[in-house]
């Protein structure tokens, strides 16, 4: 994974994930009812960027938070919460560390789009385990991924899926499966993605 200062930079320059704004999969989730501010109050979005999806959340009556490793993307998180009118928190954290300055209690609903995929080995384990750490018990989660074969893949690519920045069939299993339950939410196999839904036991 790149380091803080060259996201910061991309940040500053141009961000190609950042221009999605709010996630169709998050927007069909709430709509299916699975979810609400009732039964899952405390939102938490690892990997937040700018914040579309905390904003979101906070407007629809979640208690809404956010952690990004990128104080440029923070920053623009605030003022967007500032803009919108929404009440949201957002801390500058590493998803990777046991414990996140500021960062207080469980949460009821979680999501991350695309940032456990961009990371390997220890530090894909060690974020996998923040997510399962913060999660109260009955918790869902909501995980967005490059996702395919690896063999299928580029070894490298700038348009999207590639070997460097995927999760594999069963990986989900390995990382999440002695104490969460996963099912498909959605796959997008012209794109190579997929979204799933967890739920903590």
């Amino acid at each position: 994974m790149l380091g803080a200062q060259v996201y910061d930079w991309m940040y500053r320059i141009w961000a190609p994930w950042d221009s999605d704004g709010v996630r169709k999969d998050l927007i069909d989730l709430l709509d299916s009812g699975q979810v609400d501010p009732t039964s899952h109050p405390r939102s938490l979005d690892l990997g937040c960027g700018t914040g579309a999806n905390v904003v979101h959340l906070g407007d629809q009556g979640f208690e809404a938070w956010g952690v990004d490793f990128s104080e440029v993307a923070i920053r623009r998180a605030e003022e967007r919460a500032r803009t919108s009118g929404v009440e949201a928190n957002f801390i500058v954290g590493d998803l990777t560390a046991a414990s996140i300055p500021g960062l207080h209690g469980r949460f009821d609903f979680l999501t991350d789009f695309g940032t456990l995929d961009d990371l390997r080995g220890d530090a894909r384990r060690a974020m996998a385990g923040t997510f399962t750490r913060l999660a109260s018990p009955g918790a869902k989660f909501l995980e967005y991924c490059f996702y395919g074969e690896t063999e299928e893949l580029p070894r490298f690519s700038f348009k999207g899926t590639s070997r460097m920045s995927h999760i594999a069939p069963g990986e989900l299993e390995d990382l999440f499966g002695d104490d969460w339950d996963i099912e498909d939410f959605a796959q997008y196999p012209d794109w190579k993605t997929a979204s799933f839904l967890l739920t903590k036991r």
